[in-house]
C-alpha cells in the first residue's frame, strides 16, 4: 500500500534500529514474506498442474490459465470485500489483539491449505488466509509510525521493503527447491509456521495503538479512508494512476508461470529462481527509495518505478532465452521496490494517525478490486494472445500510464496541508 526526512544517512539508520519494537517487527514480517514467497511458488505450481491435468493436450494451457486466474482471484476478493470493515477494525480496537488474532487465523488457514486436496478446497482456504491479511496488513502499517515516529517512516518503509525483497529472493528460490524435492505440502507448512511467529511478535511488541476512550463516533467512518485519500492534492492523482496501472500491469501475473515454464522451458527450480531475481531487484529499489528525503522525490520514484515495470514487461515478453528473462525480472523487481516503498510512505505520512488503518485498508482494497478486473482480463487476453504478447501489450500500456500520470503530477503542489485533510474527513 508514507514528510520530508531531515536526518542524514548514518544517524537516521542508527535511530531507526534503536527502537526495540522495530527490531522485532521488521525481521518477523520479512520472514513471513519469505514464507509467502515459498507458498506462492507451491500454489502456482499446484494449481497449474490441477488445471492442466495428467491427460493434457495442446489446448490445456487455457485450463491452466483459468486455474491460475482463480487462485489469484482468491488472493484478491477477500481484500475487496473487507474494505468497509478491515480499516475500521484496525482503528477501533487495540493493535495487539487485532494482530495476534489475525496472525492466528492466517496460521490456521495456512495449515489447512497444506493439507487440502483439490483446487476448490485450496481456493476456499486461500480466501480465509486473505481475510486475515486484509486486517493484519493495515494494522502493521498503522503501528509502525507509532513505533518510529513520522520522520522515520520513510526509512522504516525502505528498510522493511528491502528486507522483504531479500526474504522474497530466498523464499522464491527455496520454494522451487522444496516443491521439487518434497512436493508442495512441506512448502506450505513452512509458510503457516511464519504466521505463528508473527502472532508471537505481535504479543511481544510494547508499542500499542488503541482507540481514544470515549471518542465520539464519526459519520461515514467506513468511507473515511477513501475520503482522506481524495482530500490530498497529490494522492488524488497518484492513487487513480495506481489503479489504472494495476489494470494494465497485473494481467501478466496470470501468464507469468506459463511464460517461464512453457515459452522459455524452465522447470520448478528455474521458476523459483526467476522470482528470486525479482526479489533481488526489489531490495535495491526499496533501499534507494527509503533514503529519499521529500514527497516530490518519492513521487518521482512512483512514476519511475511504474515506467520501469512496463519497459521490463516488454523485455520479458520478447525474451528469447534465460538471460533476457532474468534481466527483465530484476528490473521488474527494482521498479516494484521503488513503487511500493514510495507509495506506502506517501500514503501513511500524508494521512492522519487516527485514520491510518482505514486509509491503508481503502488503498489495499481498491487496488485489489482493480486486480480482480485485471486478472479476469489477463485470463482472457492470455488465452487469446499467449503469454508473450500479453507481456508486451501490458508493458506498453504501463509506460503510457506512467507518462500520463507524470504530466498530471507536474501541475500539482505536493506540499501537505493537514488542516484540509481534517476538514475533508470530518464532513
Amino acid at each position: 500500500m508514507k514528510q520530508s526526512l531531515h536526518i542524514s544517512g548514518t544517524p537516521a539508520v542508527a535511530s531507526l534500529w534503536s527502537h526495540r519494537d522495530i527490531r522485532l517487527v521488521l525481521p518477523a514480517r520479512a520472514v513471513s514474506y519469505a514464507g509467502d514467497a515459498i507458498a506462492l511458488v507451491a500454489l502456482m505450481l499446484r494449481v497449474a498442474d490441477d488445471g492442466t491435468g495428467s491427460g493434457a493436450d495442446a489446448g490445456s494451457g487455457v485450463s491452466a490459465t483459468a486455474a491460475i486466474t482463480a487462485l489469484l482471484l482468491a488472493f484478491a476478493v477477500p481484500t475487496v470485500v473487507m474494505i468497509p470493515f478491515a480499516g475500521r477494525i484496525v482503528d477501533a480496537y487495540d493493535s495487539r489483539r487485532v494482530l495476534v488474532w489475525a496472525s492466528l487465523l492466517q496460521a490456521a488457514a495456512g495449515v489447512g491449505i497444506a493439507l487440502a486436496h483439490g483446487l476448490a478446497e485450496t481456493l476456499a482456504l486461500v480466501c480465509v488466509l486473505q481475510v486475515g491479511q486484509a486486517v493484519a496488513g493495515p494494522a502493521w502499517a498503522a503501528l509502525i509510525p507509532r513505533i518510529v515516529g513520522d520522520d522515520l517512516v520513510g526509512r522504516a518503509t525502505g528498510a522493511s521493503q528491502a528486507l522483504i525483497g531479500a526474504a522474497t529472493l530466498a523464499g522464491s528460490a527455496a520454494g522451487g527447491v522444496l516443491v521439487g524435492l518434497s512436493g508442495d505440502r512441506v512448502a506450505l507448512l513452512v509458510d503457516a509456521s511464519t504466521f505463528l511467529g508473527l502472532a508471537v511478535v505481535a504479543r511481544l511488541v510494547r508499542t500499542r495503538r488503541t482507540p481514544l476512550p470515549g471518542a465520539p463516533k464519526e459519520r461515514g467512518a467506513m468511507t473515511a479512508g477513501l475520503r482522506s485519500l481524495f482530500a490530498d492534492n497529490l494522492l488524488q492523482v497518484l492513487v487513480p494512476a495506481l489503479w489504472v496501472f494495476i489494470l494494465v500491469g497485473e494481467a501478466v501475473n496470470v501468464v507469468e508461470v506459463l511464460l517461464i515454464r512453457n515459452e522459455i522451458g524452465l522447470g520448478p527450480t528455474g521458476y523459483g529462481l526467476v522470482l528470486a531475481a525479482q526479489g533481488a531487484g526489489a531490495i535495491a529499489g526499496a533501499w534507494y527509495t527509503g533514503r529519499l528525503a521529500s514527497d516530490l522525490a518519492r513521487t518521482r520514484a512512483v512514476l519511475a518505478g511504474t515506467a520501469a515495470i512496463g519497459i521490463s514487461c516488454v523485455l520479458m515478453g520478447l525474451a528469447g532465452g534465460v538471460v533476457a528473462l532474468v534481466i527483465g525480472a530484476v528490473a521488474v523487481g527494482s521498479g516494484s521496490g521503488m513503487l511500493n516503498a514510495a507509495t506506502s510512505t506517501l500514503v501513511v505520512t500524508r494521512s492522519l494517525d487516527a485514520l491510518r488503518g482505514r486509509v491503508v485498508a481503502a488503498l489495499s482494497g481498491t487496488a485489489r478490486a482493480c486486480s480482480l478486473v485485471a486478472l479476469l482480463l489477463g485470463g482472457v487476453v492470455g488465452a487469446l494472445l499467449g503469454p508473450r504478447a500479453t507481456f508486451v501489450v501490458a508493458g506498453v500500456l504501463a509506460v503510457l500510464c506512467a507518462a500520463v500520470a507524470a504530466g498530471l503530477v507536474a501541475r500539482r503542489d505536493v506540499v501537505r496541508t493537514k488542516d484540509s485533510l481534517v476538514e475533508a474527513v470530518s464532513h
